[in-house]
């Protein structure tokens, strides 16, 4: 990393409030206990909706405005112990469906979810996307983190513990491996204090007619809040014979200015990194993201804007990224 970029980075750390409910422990977000906040009729919808636009500065790339998520999310209590969770992305009409399922909560302290969920590997994969202070989670993640998975997904949630296992199909969200084994995904996160939380987890699956190892290992850990705070993962991964090693840290902040009542300022910076085995330079990576997010209403409506700079001396490129997000 550049000095300058290393003096941005520190600047935001020694400025950052780390007060606040760390996220791990609430990471995928669950549905409501209590039946009564599904409201009268037992159930309540909500829409996300982000408007985008990219300009890069690579001469095969053309500059573009797009729609990115389009999402209605409904929540409802559909018997005794029993609630449903459907999510709709109209952006995508092939594959609509992200986090659909069932979950059984007759046992206070074992939740089962029947359905479409995020299988539980990597913290900012897991994290609503409300919550992800950047315009997107990082490449590290994108390319480890297994998302939405299809099967049977277990959570047993204590004050300060949280333990997940899925036993999943595999392929991320509707695709199926092609192949007779099933992924088996798991995570323990522990916040001894509200504010700081540690997580380990692993993916143990297969890919393709010939069942490729496929294996992910995970460290994670978060200091701070939604609204301000430092995190950051490792990732030890095996893909047939790659093993690749990975890891981001990043950093946001929110900033109440005192002159200005209608917006609050969050200015965010972020590094990851790719290492392979095979040293494929083109699917390496080192990129610094610095930017700014201009909150609205709290985290319910933003604007994020993001630079990044591709830091590997061969590629020297940067693109703008700009997105507009409201949850209502």
């Amino acid at each position: 990393m550049s000095r300058w970029a290393t003096a941005l980075v520190l600047l935001l750390a020694a400025g950052s409030d780390l007060s606040g409910q760390a996220p791990a422990l609430n990471a995928p977000s669950s549905l409501p206990s209590d039946p009564a906040e599904y409201g009268p009729s037992g159930i309540t919808f909500a829409i996300l909706l982000q408007v985008r636009a990219d300009f890069p500065e690579t001469p095969d790339r053309s500059s573009t405005f797009f729609l990115r998520k389009a999402e209605l999310g409904i929540r409802a209590h559909v018997a005794e112990s029993t609630d449903l969770s459907l999510e709709l992305d109209a952006v995508r009409p092939s594959d609509p469906l992200r986090r659909t399922y069932l979950r059984l909560s007759h046992l206070d302290r074992l939740h089962v979810k029947l359905g479409m969920e995020k299988a539980p590997l990597g913290l900012e994969e897991l994290l609503s996307t409300v919550t992800v202070p950047f315009v997107d989670r990082s490449e590290v993640s994108d390319r480890f983190a297994a998302a939405e998975e299809v099967g049977v997904h277990l959570e047993s949630r204590w004050e300060r513990w949280l333990l997940q296992l899925s036993v999943t199909n595999g392929g991320r969200r509707l695709l199926r491996d092609d192949n007779d084994h099933k992924d088996v995904s798991a995570r323990v996160a522990w916040a001894p204090v509200e504010w700081w939380s540690l997580g380990v987890a692993t993916l143990q699956g297969w890919a393709g007619e010939s069942a490729l190892v496929r294996d992910r290992y995970n460290v994670e850990v978060a200091f701070g809040s939604q609204d301000s705070g430092i995190r950051g993962e490792f990732y030890r991964a095996q893909d047939a014979d790659v093993w690749s090693s990975a890891y981001y840290i990043s950093m946001h902040r929110t900033m109440d200015l005192a002159s200005v009542d209608a917006f609050d300022l969050q200015p965010v910076v972020r590094y990851e990194r790719i290492e392979r085995s095979d040293r494929l330079e083109a699917d390496e990576l080192s990129v610094l993201t610095f930017g700014a997010a201009l909150l609205l209403n709290g985290h319910q409506s933003k604007l994020q804007v993001n630079y990044l700079v591709d830091l590997r001396p061969r590629f020297d490129e940067g693109e703008l990224r700009v997105q507009y997000q409201v949850e209502f």
